[in-house]
């Protein structure tokens, strides 16, 4: 309906602003990156909006960049995830760590953005993964060397159990199921064994 809306800020809430355009004010939810940002300009501002209309409600989401609108679009897509939680998701991960979290597959740092448990998160990177744009990806060297680390030990585990007889697609997915709850290797192998048991 609006491609985006200018105005001057006058206003920054909690996960909101408002937009004075014409002297309509346009209540607009926001991601703390977006809120960030328009601080920091001065005079009009321009805001790129998806408007969400629901049998008993119609809110305006905005973001400072048409590249953040577009990964809020790409969220509300995923089975599960509304409005609100995708909005959170924005708050809670910086857009360019957000989809380097993503494309790394990385689904214990995902699940620190609110409103996301481990299987949300797990199905936010399945749908996403392949549509996401790389060219904003930004990984913190922390976390490279943090999924880098959660690699190679999910790797060795899995090595560990095929050793054992286990064939390595019931490996991983033990080792997919358990290594998120584990301290170190050793807890991952005796976790896993103990699922395949079951």
């Amino acid at each position: 309906m609006f491609e985006y809306i200018k105005g001057n800020l006058e206003f920054i809430g909690e996960e909101y602003i408002v937009v004075d355009n014409y002297d309509i004010g346009y209540k607009i939810y926001t991601s703390n990156e977006s809120i960030a940002d328009l601080k920091t300009k001065l005079g009009a501002v321009i805001v790129y909006t998806q408007i969400i209309v629901r049998d008993d409600d119609m809110s305006i989401f905005g973001f400072s960049t048409r590249e953040e609108l577009k990964m809020f679009r790409l969220l509300t897509t995923v089975n599960g995830i509304g409005s609100k939680v995708a909005l959170g998701i924005l708050s809670s991960i910086p857009m360019g760590n957000l989809v380097g979290i993503i494309v790394a597959e990385d689904t214990h740092s995902l699940t620190k953005a609110q409103g996301v448990g481990k299987k949300t998160a797990q199905r936010i990177i399945l749908e996403l993964k392949d549509k996401v744009d790389l060219k904003i990806a930004v990984m913190e060297p922390s976390l490279i060397s943090q999924i880098h680390n959660e690699n190679d030990d999910a790797e060795e585990a899995i090595s560990a159990l095929v050793a054992l007889g286990y064939t390595k697609g019931e490996a991983k997915k033990a080792v997919d199921y358990v290594k998120d709850a584990c301290g170190n290797i050793e807890d991952v192998i005796k976790k896993a064994l103990k699922f395949l048991s079951k």
